[in-house]
């Protein structure tokens, strides 16, 4: 008993990635409209830090002074100056290098947020694909029960027509198929309904599960690892940490500004008529007096300890999250195999009363009361087995895996 509750423990279920949910995430990639809304965000944040690389534009100035308009045209007097200067403003105090580096982590951050969108969605997918996969098993289980329960009834009939059983017996089994016809209704509705769900979460594509039965197979798996690895692996704790970087150079780009920028100029001049030529250069200074961006540079300190609090509020959350899930497993996971021991003995149980009923060792109550016995045993025995499967999905998720 002790060996068993130590499996329990310390082993897990696990499907191969590459069949299950991994299809459906790389489905949800090309897609998913939130998938696809996040990926315009990191367009927009290079486009961001592509403009950070770019260097002040220079600028162009030319002026024609002391012309004289008495003869009723302009021409040209020994005051006369053609100016043509070019001038090419400088950052100085590595505002363009802190410039570059905090566009470059906040587009770094804002990747790893559509990676966590993607994680997001899978984890949405994940839920309803199991869901999905628990009502078509209920669906065919159904169906299949009303095929065998229709050729019970034709023998039965023929015994009905033949005197050998009462009118009122006969009438019960038809209320009986009546029922299971109403119960098909139901769960073909539901299972449709998350089909549709699965197909608005695909963007509209059309997928079904594949007939396949889900593979079973024992993994380790231990809490503190899943913690340890939702802090390394989780791209919205790796997304936070590159915005309080990008903070770190925002802040060190507004500090920067108490440094004067400059401007250096190439000048040509023209003298008087003769229009004598002369080169020069010019320097400018922009002297950070009346502005020194104080109150930018309290907004920029405020948001990086704003995010150094979402960060701690983050990993608290995720401790909290992977807990509650590895809890949530572990339930499931008692539930399923609570129902497994069961499975056995309710098949035997079915197959050994339908088989009593025909020869006329049981009544038709006895035999009505065991197959609905057994269809709700079903019902909830599959809702078990995919609720075990989904918790476990939503663990490995939650802690970082690669869906």
């Amino acid at each position: 008993m002790i060996l068993i509750l130590c499996l329990l423990i310390f082993f897990s279920v696990a499907l191969p990635k590459d069949r299950y949910i991994g299809e459906l995430c790389d489905l949800a990639e090309q897609r998913n409209y939130d998938i696809k809304a996040s990926e315009f965000e990191v367009l927009k944040s290079e486009g961001s830090y592509i403009q950070s690389k770019a260097f002040q534009n220079p600028t162009f100035s030319i002026n024609y002074t002391g012309l004289d308009f008495s003869k009723g045209y302009p021409t040209d007097t020994s005051n006369s100056q053609v100016t043509v200067r070019v001038d090419q403003p400088i950052e100085l105090g590595g505002k363009r290098e802190y410039r570059i580096k905090g566009a470059y982590h906040q587009l770094l951050s804002t990747k790893l947020q559509a990676l966590s969108v993607k994680r997001l969605v899978c984890l949405d997918l994940t839920q309803v694909y199991f869901q999905t996969l628990s009502d078509r098993d209920f669906y065919n289980y159904l169906r299949q029960d009303l095929e065998d329960f229709t050729k019970i009834l034709e023998v039965q009939r023929e015994k009905y027509n033949r005197g050998f059983i009462s009118y009122l017996d006969y009438l019960k089994l038809n209320l009986y198929k009546l029922d299971l016809e109403n119960a098909i209704a139901k769960a073909e509705a539901s299972y449709k309904k998350d089909l549709k769900q699965l197909s608005y979460m695909l963007g509209g594509l059309n997928y079904e599960p594949k007939a396949e039965e889900v593979e079973i197979e024992l993994k380790p798996l231990n809490l503190e690892r899943l913690t340890a690895s939702a802090m390394e692996k989780r791209e919205d704790v790796k997304a936070i940490k590159e915005q309080i970087k990008s903070a770190d150079y925002n802040i060190k780009l507004l500090k920067a500004y108490s440094v004067p920028d400059i401007s250096l100029g190439v000048e040509y001049d023209s003298f008087g008529v003769r229009h004598t030529h002369a080169m020069g250069f010019g320097f400018a200074l922009n002297i950070p007096v009346l502005d020194r961006k104080e109150g930018d540079l309290l907004t920029a300190i405020a948001s990086k300890e704003q995010s150094m609090v979402n960060l701690k509020k983050l990993e608290l959350y995720i401790r909290t999250q992977i807990e509650q899930a590895y809890e949530d497993y572990m339930s499931s996971l008692n539930t399923y195999k609570a129902y497994l021991r069961y499975k056995e003995q309710m098949d035997a149980l079915l197959d050994k009363t339908k088989k009593s009923y025909i020869i006329g060792g049981i009544s038709v109550l006895d035999f009505l009361d065991t197959l609905r016995t057994y269809r709700a045993f079903m019902n909830s025995f599959l809702q078990a087995k995919y609720n075990y499967l989904n918790s476990l999905h939503t663990l490995l998720l939650l802690s970082g895996e690669e869906p």
